[in-house]
């Protein structure tokens, strides 16, 4: 497994404050953000086919989720190259 990523920003309506934690070999993700809106706390599941996706926890914030997570794993990908 990789490291976890030190706290980074992320822009989604504003800037949006990432931290990274693993939890019993899971990466969850809690995310802060600049507008007002309620912090959100993600992770990646899989599905029956072993489709990985985003997943917000609790679960019913799945788009915010899904369109966060995309940001996140291309930040994780650049700093890679």
């Amino acid at each position: 497994m990789r490291e976890i990523e030190p706290p980074f920003e992320i822009e989604y309506h504003g800037t949006t404050k990432v931290t990274e934690a693993e939890i019993k070999s899971r990466r969850v993700f809690y995310v802060q953000f600049t507008d007002g809106r309620r912090a959100l706390t993600m992770t990646i599941g899989e599905d029956r086919q072993e489709k990985k996706f985003w997943t917000s926890i609790p679960e019913g914030r799945q788009q915010e989720a899904e369109e966060v997570g995309k940001l996140i794993a291309d930040y994780i990908r650049a700093k890679r190259k």
